[in-house]
C-alpha cells in the first residue's frame, strides 16, 4: 500500500493550527507614523534700552574757507616763514607782502599835490580879502566923484563955472563907477573859485586815501587761524591784481554734508517721540534741524582709520532742503570743532578735509523697548504684519504684532510681543500652525 501521498497532511495541520493562533491573539499593531519636524533658527525675545540711529555718509571739508586774492600788483619781497601747503598759520599773521615802493611814492605825489590845492585854496581867500578892501576904497572914491560932480554942476547952474569943467566932472564920476562895478564883479567870482579849489583839494585827499589803502594792501594777514590748503606763489613773483595767491581753510571747524535717505529722518523722528508723528510735523524741512534738537537727537561723526573708529561730537546745523536729483538723499550738514586737535587720550586723529566719514544721528533712548530683526517680519495677504513663534511645546505659532519704525536692520515692535517669547527667524517650510520645530540658535545647538 502506498502511503507516501500521506506525507503532506502533517505540514498542512501544522499550518492551519497556526493560523488560528494567530487570528485568536488579536491584530497585528499599526506602525504609528512618524511626525514631521522642521529645523528653523531662533532667537529669545527680550526688552531693552534701545537708542534709535540712522546713519549718513560725506565727505569732510572746511567751516570757512578763505581765498587771499590779490587787490594790488608788485613783486612778493616776503613770505611768511615756513608758509606752506598744510602748514598752520595764526590770525593776524602776515602771510604775503608786495613791493611798497611804487605805493609810497604815489602817496608823496598825492600829499603834494593836496598842498597845492591847500595853497591855491589859501591864495583865492587873500586876494577875496584884498579885492572886498579895494572894494571899500572904491566906493569911497566913487562918493567923492559924485560930491564932485554935484558941486561943479551947481557953479554950472550958478554961472560961475564952465561946461567943460561939468563935462570933466562926469566923466571922473562914470569912471570911478565903473571901476566899482569891476571889483564888485572880481568879488562875486570867488565863491564859485573857492568851490572849485576845494573840489579839487577834495579830490587830492581822495587819491590820497585810497593811495593809502592801496599801500595797506601790499600786506595781506590771515583773518583766523587756520591751515593753508593751497600756495600759488612765491618769493620774487611778480603778481598781477585779482590772482588768487592762497587758500586758508579755518581750524575753528568742520562741516560734512552727509546723505540721509529721507524715511531715515521719519523714522528717527518717530522712534523719538514714541511712534506717533505729529500732524503736519517734517514737512518743513527748513525747520528739520530745530526740530531734532527739541527731540533730543544729536550727532556724531565717525572717521574709519586703519581699523579704527573715532569718534567726534558734532552739532547739527542745517538741512540741504532739496533731494539729490541722483541718489534721492537728504543731506544734513553738522558742525564739527576743533577738527585738528588731536587727543591721544581717546585715540581721536585729526579730522582733514577730504575725509570720507559717516555721520550717526542718535535719539533719546527707549526704555523696555522690544526690537527684531527685519527678516523675521512677515506680512499676510492683507499687509497686516505677524511673526513666527515657537511655544512651550516646540510648535509653530504665528503671532499678530504692530510694527513701529525701522531702527537700522531691526524693526520697533509697539504691540504682540511681552518678551520672552521665542521668536523663529527662519520662515518654516511648510508654514503650518503648530507644527513640531527643531529650534537651532544662531551660533549653537538647538
Amino acid at each position: 500500500m502506498n502511503l507516501r501521498p500521506l506525507l503532506i497532511l502533517p505540514p498542512l495541520v501544522l499550518g492551519v493550527l497556526g493560523f488560528v493562533w494567530m487570528t485568536r491573539q488579536g491584530q497585528p499593531p499599526v506602525a504609528e507614523e512618524p511626525q514631521a519636524t522642521v529645523a528653523v533658527r531662533v532667537m529669545q525675545v527680550d526688552p531693552g534700552r534701545i537708542t534709535p540711529t540712522a546713519e549718513g555718509y560725506g565727505r569732510v571739508e572746511s567751516a570757512h574757507r578763505w581765498s587771499a586774492v590779490s587787490e594790488v600788483e608788485g613783486r612778493i619781497t616776503r613770505l611768511a616763514e615756513g608758509l606752506a601747503e598744510g602748514s598752520f598759520v595764526d590770525a593776524g599773521a602776515v602771510l604775503v607782502e608786495v613791493d611798497r615802493t611804487d605805493y609810497d611814492l604815489a602817496i608823496r605825489k598825492t600829499k603834494a599835490n593836496i598842498a597845492a590845492a591847500e595853497a591855491a585854496l589859501a591864495e583865492i581867500d587873500r586876494k577875496e580879502a584884498n579885492t572886498e578892501r579895494n572894494l571899500e576904497i572904491e566906493q569911497r572914491t566913487l562918493d567923492v566923484a559924485q560930491t564932485e560932480y554935484d558941486r561943479v554942476k551947481s557953479l554950472v547952474e550958478s554961472g560961475t563955472s564952465t561946461q567943460s569943467a561939468l563935462n570933466s566932472a562926469e566923466k571922473v564920476f562914470f569912471a570911478q563907477q565903473n571901476a566899482l562895478t569891476n571889483v564888485t564883479n572880481t568879488l562875486a567870482l570867488y565863491p564859485a573859485q573857492r568851490a572849485s579849489a576845494e573840489a579839487t583839494l577834495a579830490v587830492r585827499r581822495a587819491e590820497l586815501a585810497e593811495a593809502e589803502r592801496a599801500l595797506g594792501k601790499t600786506t595781506i594777514t590771515a583773518p583766523f587761524r587756520g591751515r593753508v590748503n593751497a600756495l600759488n606763489v612765491e618769493a620774487d613773483q611778480f603778481i598781477r591784481t585779482g590772482e588768487t595767491l592762497l587758500t586758508l581753510d579755518s581750524a575753528a571747524a568742520a562741516e560734512i554734508t552727509a546723505e540721509f535717505a529721507p524715511r531715515a529722518f521719519r523714522n528717527l523722528a518717530l522712534a523719538s517721540v514714541g511712534g506717533q508723528l505729529p500732524q503736519g510735523a517734517m514737512v518743513d524741512t527748513s525747520l528739520l534741524s530745530g526740530m531734532m534738537g527739541e527731540m533730543g537727537i544729536t550727532a556724531q561723526v565717525v572717521l574709519d582709520l586703519a581699523g579704527t573708529h573715532a569718534r567726534y561730537d558734532a552739532r547739527i546745523m542745517r538741512l540741504r532742503g532739496t533731494l539729490d536729483s541722483q541718489t534721492g538723499t537728504l543731506g544734513l550738514v553738522v558742525q564739527v570743532d576743533d577738527p585738528y586737535l588731536a587727543n591721544g587720550a581717546t585715540e581721536r586723529p585729526p579730522l582733514n578735509p577730504g575725509s570720507f566719514v559717516t555721520v550717526v544721528l542718535s535719539a533719546p533712548p527707549i526704555p523696555d523697548a522690544i526690537a527684531v530683526p527685519r527678516t523675521a517680519l512677515q506680512l499676510d495677504d492683507d499687509g497686516a504684519a505677524f511673526v513666527f513663534l515657537a511655544d512651550a511645546d516646540q510648535r509653530l505659532e504665528v503671532r499678530p504684532v504692530t510694527v513701529g519704525p525701522a531702527l537700522g536692520a531691526d524693526v520697533l515692535i509697539t504691540d504682540g510681543l511681552s518678551g520672552g517669547e521665542t521668536l523663529v527667524l527662519s520662515v518654516p517650510s511648510p508654514s503650518i500652525p503648530g507644527i513640531r520645530l527643531i529650534p537651532v540658535t544662531p551660533g549653537g545647538d538647538g
